[in-house]
């Protein structure tokens, strides 16, 4: 018994190299007089989709802020940037506003777009429209310019 194990040990060896070798020895040469073309097999290794796990990084509720509510929510709104607050935690994390938010302003820096003959504020990458709420002028998420 130990020498058929020992004789398949002396088989493992060759046939590894064979293996890892018959790649490099797929590739053929075209010699033509002034032009020589290697020609290499194509190698497409499989890769297996990894999820990449979201990586958030918390960070603190600015000093001012104005609590909004959307769907009974409540996201906390700051110059243009909106927040949530982390579960089991005193940290917030950025996030892109619901559609349907309603802000009391914008802030400074907001731009005037003109979108089917109607007139929307740009903010970052949110559009927003002028609304009267209980006679005041708010502004509310209507979209964003990227997806």
């Amino acid at each position: 018994m130990k020498k058929i194990i020992q004789t398949s040990k002396l088989w493992v060896v060759p046939l590894l190299f064979f293996a890892l070798t018959s790649e490099l020895s797929a590739q053929v040469v075209v010699r033509r007089p002034a032009v020589t073309v290697v020609r290499r097999p194509v190698v497409r290794p499989y890769v297996y989709p990894v999820a990449r796990p979201v990586v958030v990084a918390p960070v603190p509720l600015p000093r001012y802020y104005t609590p909004v509510y959307y769907a009974g929510n409540p996201y906390y709104y700051s110059d243009g940037v909106f927040y949530v607050r982390i579960e089991q935690s005193e940290s917030y994390k950025v996030v892109v506003p619901p559609v349907g938010t309603i802000v009391p302003s914008l802030p400074e820096g907001a731009r005037v777009t003109i979108i089917d003959d109607r007139e929307y504020f740009e903010y970052g990458e949110v559009i927003y429209k002028r609304i009267l709420v209980e006679n005041l002028v708010k502004y509310e998420v209507v979209g964003y310019t990227k997806q």
